[in-house]
């Protein structure tokens, strides 16, 4: 009697408050909440038997009740639910579970189904009917984006490292370093771009410029699951080791790469040749004794195997050279073929679409001694391989050009730029030649006047021109835009750097070693400089190298391994070399 008193006074209570779905039992209610307590120890719940967490290919949650439930409407849940979860059924298992079934979700998150309209068979409703389930069929990665690092060497510089995971993270810690140069590095900060990509800003301090590794472990990194990042990423650093050391001093020269992949050191005011084969860890001199030849020759790969080197200016004497060689890089023999038709000397030689080659301008004569002067030319030959001989142009140049620089263009133009005529006085002009024609038309201006120059063609198709000695006290790196038919001035090194080597790098940026600030190759020349090309377009510090050498030569290697060799240091030759790169 008692009990069915306490029955009717708590029925009369529940019946002054309002109830979702009108029922007595609705524990959103207050009276639900009473009538649940008076009958039950707990409320009315349903959970999975995984604590809200699905691994693999879900496509099914089983909820297990801890009440008996009622009749459902399945079509009003699976109607509740269909926004998210495709094609998903309701059935009860047996009195007090509850199976659920839907399309499998390929994208990992939080979701939450919607369980509103079960009921207990007591009548009771859920007290959250809104059940979070993490969906994970992934396991996330992260990966370096749209960066290159072996190039990235700076001193003492704050730069920083994009990275994207392969699905949205709930956590991105700094990574964990470890490698040759972890020491090295200082990570700083993290700064979240978007739910897959983030940035991670680093300072480094290298005590040495010797290539080296660093791996990032994202072991504080998770995903939504909670599953951490499973992959490292390891970043290679490049930098300068030392190359064997050459067999003669050589300034002031070109040194050449045939299809092999050999080296080949010529001439560079000392009459004799050196190869330093592929794989092999010191130069073979080939050839001790070539004829006579001081300065001022030039060469090109004629084949991939034969050297054509033409002109130059032999010792004590005014006169320069007409005569012209043929170096085989392969059986290393050495000779004749056929002169020009004037003798050269710091001229230019360019290599033609068609195979033949054409030599421009240069200096005739030449008088060191007070008062010094020379004589510019403004004649261009062409050589054919074929019949080993060379014939003048009938045009002439548009202005007598020395100290100039020519390179091919795209469109089997040649660009000649700068240079001078007399007594180191810098053109500001340009000029192209047309081998269909053989014709001379006139380029864009310069921005600046420079000769004693170097024209190197990018792989866009521009061209670079740095590395002046005779350009007015002036640090510019200046770039011929092929689109706009345009010069313009780039950016402004931070050291001048005349006689100095640029390379491209496989991030596009270009490396410029060694150089000297007006015949002072002092300490200044030992810092290495990047261009940021087509992004900042500035210069930023790249270490140091071992010494301060100018008037060297380099080449690139297959790998995109730079290798330095030869010049001077301080008036004097410099035998050693050095690569810049992964390997060797």
């Amino acid at each position: 009697m008692n009990k069915l008193f306490s029955f009717i006074f708590l029925f009369l209570i529940g019946c002054m408050f309002p109830s979702e779905y009108r029922n007595l039992y609705d524990q959103k209610s207050t009276a639900g909440v009473i009538l649940s307590a008076f009958f039950y120890s707990s409320p009315f719940s349903c959970s999975t038997n995984a604590n809200g967490k699905s691994l693999g290919n879900v496509d099914q949650v089983l909820l297990q009740c801890n009440r008996e439930l009622a009749s459902l409407d399945t079509n009003y849940l699976a109607e509740s639910n269909q926004s998210i979860f495709s094609n998903i059924q309701f059935s009860k298992i047996e009195s007090d579970r509850l199976l659920i079934t839907f399309d499998p979700l390929t994208d990992d998150g939080r979701y939450e189904l919607v369980l509103s309209g079960i009921v207990s068979s007591a009548g009771e409703t859920l007290l959250e009917d809104k059940l979070p389930i993490i969906i994970d069929t992934q396991i996330p990665t992260v990966s370096l984006n749209g960066y290159i690092p072996i190039t990235d060497y700076t001193f003492f510089s704050t730069r920083y490292w994009d990275f994207t995971s392969s699905e949205p993270l709930a956590n991105f810690g700094p990574p964990i370093l470890s490698g040759s140069l972890a020491s090295s590095v200082v990570l700083r900060s993290v700064q979240k771009i978007t739910e897959t990509s983030y940035r991670v800003y680093f300072e480094t301090n290298f005590s040495s410029n010797g290539p080296g590794s660093l791996t990032l472990q994202f072991s504080n990194s998770k995903d939504n699951a909670s599953n951490l990042v499973s992959n490292s990423v390891t970043v290679q650093f490049i930098g300068l080791v030392q190359g064997p050391s050459l067999n003669r001093g050589r300034s002031e020269f070109d040194a050449f790469q045939n299809d092999n992949g050999d080296v080949i050191a010529i001439y560079g005011k000392n009459s004799s040749a050196e190869i330093l084969r592929k794989g092999a860890t010191s130069f073979v001199l080939t050839n001790p004794s070539l004829p006579e030849n001081l300065q001022g020759e030039r060469g090109v790969m004629l084949d991939g195997k034969k050297l054509l080197i033409t002109g130059g200016l032999p010792s004590n004497t005014a006169y320069t050279m007409t005569a012209s060689y043929i170096f085989d890089t392969e059986t290393t023999a050495f000779t004749p073929t056929g002169s020009m038709n004037g003798g050269r000397h710091l001229h230019n030689i360019v290599k033609l679409q068609d195979g033949k080659v054409i030599v421009l301008g240069g200096i005739r004569d030449y008088a060191p001694v007070g008062p010094a002067y020379f004589t510019s030319s403004n004649t261009a030959e062409i050589y054919d391989p074929a019949t080993g001989n060379f014939r003048e142009i009938t045009n002439r140049m548009m202005t007598p050009r020395s100290f100039s620089c020519s390179v091919l263009l795209d469109d089997g133009r040649v660009l000649v730029i700068g240079g001078t005529d007399g007594i180191f006085s810098p053109k500001d002009t340009t000029e192209f030649f047309d081998p269909t024609t053989e014709t001379f038309s006139w380029g864009p201006t310069l921005p600046v006047p420079v000769g004693a120059l170097k024209c190197m063609k990018l792989l866009d198709g521009n061209i670079l021109i740095y590395g002046a000695q005779l350009s007015n006290l002036n640090n510019s790196t200046m770039l011929f835009d092929k689109t706009r038919n345009q010069i313009f001035t780039i950016a402004n090194s931070k050291i001048r750097r005349e006689w100095s080597i640029a390379s491209e790098l496989p991030d596009g940026g270009i490396l410029f070693y060694g150089g000297a600030y007006r015949y002072n190759t002092s300490e200044p020349s030992r810092t290495i400089e990047k261009l940021d090309y087509g992004k900042s377009n500035s210069f930023f510090d790249m270490g140091m190298a071992k010494y301060s050498v100018s008037k060297h030569s380099g080449v690139k290697f297959s790998d995109g391994t730079l290798f330095f060799l030869g010049g001077e240091i301080g008036g004097m030759f410099h035998h050693e070399t050095e690569y810049y790169g992964l390997i060797h």
